[in-house]
């Protein structure tokens, strides 16, 4: 996929999700916490400490969250065909033949209003002009900040296949 591709139209980029296929954050955390867990041998005193808790139903969670092959891994941008199918950002900005709702003139309209952080990206979209943005976004992405949580998430993982994950 191109770099195009994978920002949506509202501005986010999907490499800074930890949903994306790339960059699953949420299925690495829950598959190194489910290690963890077991590990430390929960499955034996949890039941006992905690009468209510179902560990097994717990473990089984955390196995459909860790499945980089379940429907929680975004596939694809919103630009082919993943995200949300009522989205009024992305109908607008294809009518209006933009790349990005920042590009707009109306900008923000009544689709918008509300939307702190996206007005904030906008911001900093113009000040900064859309290249430098674009590598600034990419570079948030490679040093494992999260776009929903707004955190930097940080692995010390001995897998090859997240050894590219990992910040430098």
């Amino acid at each position: 996929m191109s770099t195009n591709e994978l920002f949506a139209y509202c501005g986010i980029y999907c490499g800074r999700c930890g949903r994306w296929r790339e960059n699953p954050i949420i299925a690495r955390l829950a598959t190194e916490l489910a290690e963890l867990v077991d590990s430390h041998g929960y499955h034996y005193w949890m039941p006992d400490a905690i009468k209510e808790f179902d560990y097994k139903g717990f473990r089984k969670a955390l196995n459909f969250v860790s499945d980089k092959n379940s429907w929680l891994i975004c596939q694809k941008g919103c630009r082919q065909g993943n995200g949300r199918p009522d989205c009024e950002i992305r109908d607008c900005c294809k009518e209006h033949r933009l790349n990005l709702c920042f590009e707009c003139k109306e900008f923000p309209c009544s689709k918008v209003k509300g939307n702190e952080r996206m007005i904030e990206s906008e911001k900093e979209y113009r000040k900064m002009g859309k290249e430098r943005w674009v590598q600034q976004q990419i570079k948030k992405a490679e040093e494992g900040f999260e776009l929903h949580t707004q955190k930097c998430y940080a692995f010390r993982l001995s897998t090859p296949e997240n050894k590219s994950l990992r910040p430098q």
